[in-house]
């Protein structure tokens, strides 16, 4: 079977990789990884690697796939160029953002089809609406540089309802039942949640346990055998942690379903009018615009 062929091929690259970074690790003496690559974005892998061989300190670019090589080449040149000084990357919201101008210029074209209005509370108000087991679609600032939703273009669901990702599954992402979704998370709660958590990972490229009695709070948000890939979040006043803050309130954990805002085989959508087009596609949830409200 499918199932039975994938995991035939996770076991198969999780013993190879191992064994090599192994060897690698013993013959150098290393306890410090820098990761990138289209393999690294196998979180299971990664974490495989991290447990078993007890490395010190991590990191995996955020863009570990193809898309990844340009940045690679570019910050090699510029460092045999001019000596570049390594610094910590915070954040991967470097792609294009779009004024309020701009998102009512695309929502004038769609004035027979869709409501919206202005909030001046859009993290509140998503808060309440997943909090009811509604899907939001999530559009505000930089596109994210990368295979990962971050949190500017999204779609969030509450992670404690199982039912919340076969429907998400089955009429908007329409992908196989067995691929798991992930889940935002401050860092305060991912400390509460997670099995050997040792810091924050806020591109989603490390694979974490999650503890056994935890588990009913991300239902929805986990594979088969408890494992997860979250986006881990430090606090601070920006929407999308004002989001998961209110959603504590609302339903007592600080975390969020969070896929990509697309449809399963497209691109993540980048503008206001991918972002549109997907909703009148989907016609299952509401959509947070910058600081619009989007209703069908």
């Amino acid at each position: 079977s499918k199932e039975k062929f994938c995991k035939m091929a996770q076991t198969t690259l999780e013993y190879f990789t191992l064994a090599m970074f192994r060897q690698l690790t013993e013959d150098l003496g290393i306890k410090n990884i820098c990761l990138s690559g289209g393999i690294f974005s196998n979180i299971k892998n990664n974490m495989n690697i991290i447990k078993e061989l007890n490395i010190k300190n991590w990191f995996i670019f955020p863009h570990m796939g193809d898309g990844g090589l340009s940045a690679g080449a570019a910050l090699f040149i510029d460092n045999y160029k001019n000596n570049t000084k390594p610094y910590k990357l915070n954040s991967v919201s470097l792609g294009p953002e779009y004024s309020k101008k701009e998102i009512l210029n695309t929502l004038t074209k769609y004035k027979t089809k869709l409501n919206w209005y202005e909030h001046k509370d859009i993290s509140g108000y998503a808060a309440g609406e997943i909090a009811k087991s509604k899907v939001v679609y999530w559009f505000n600032g930089k596109m994210e540089y990368g295979p990962r939703a971050l949190g500017n273009r999204s779609i969030l669901a509450t992670p404690n309802k199982k039912e919340m990702k076969d429907k998400i599954n089955k009429i908007i992402k329409r992908r196989n039942w067995f691929q798991p979704f992930c889940p935002a998370i401050l860092e305060e709660e991912a400390r509460k949640m997670f099995e050997s958590f040792d810091k924050s990972d806020p591109f989603m490229t490390m694979g974490y346990q999650i503890k056994e009695s935890k588990r009913d709070l991300l239902e929805a948000a986990q594979g088969v055998d408890g494992s997860c890939r979250p986006q881990i979040i430090q606090e601070n006043n920006c929407a999308y942690s004002n989001l998961l803050k209110k959603l504590k309130k609302n339903m007592g954990v600080a975390a969020v379903l969070n896929t990509s805002f697309n449809i399963h085989g497209e691109p993540i959508v980048m503008n206001p009018e991918d972002a549109l087009q997907t909703l009148l596609r989907t016609k299952e949830a509401s959509m947070v615009m910058g600081n619009f409200i989007i209703k069908l």
